[in-house]
């Protein structure tokens, strides 16, 4: 993730919950740009399926399903962001391949 945008509290409750599949598609198409990153379709659906387990608000999810590469979340989760995506993609991604 390049960066973040931060969304002050004016903005809960106007985001909707993202599905996996918004989440995987923009999880994808950060990879893309990513020369370093190379990701399935499986791989990412995975990491989306574990960021929605998560407890992050569906204002923090749907910015990452809009842009996953410099999503707008809640400031009060901007540190809880990063380590979501580290743990999601350490059990989704087999570093061997």
């Amino acid at each position: 993730m390049a960066g973040l945008a931060i969304c002050g509290l004016a903005f809960v409750g106007c985001a909707n919950r993202p599905t996996a599949q918004q989440l995987q598609e923009s999880i994808l198409i950060a990879a893309e740009n990513d020369p370093t990153i190379d990701l399935s379709q499986d791989q990412a659906r995975c990491i989306a399926d574990r960021l929605l387990d998560t407890d992050l608000s569906d204002t923090t999810l749907d910015g990452l399903a809009a842009n996953f590469d410099e999503p707008q979340v809640l400031s009060a989760e901007v540190n809880k962001v990063e380590p979501a995506v580290a743990d999601a993609a350490a059990t989704c991604v087999d570093p061997n391949q």
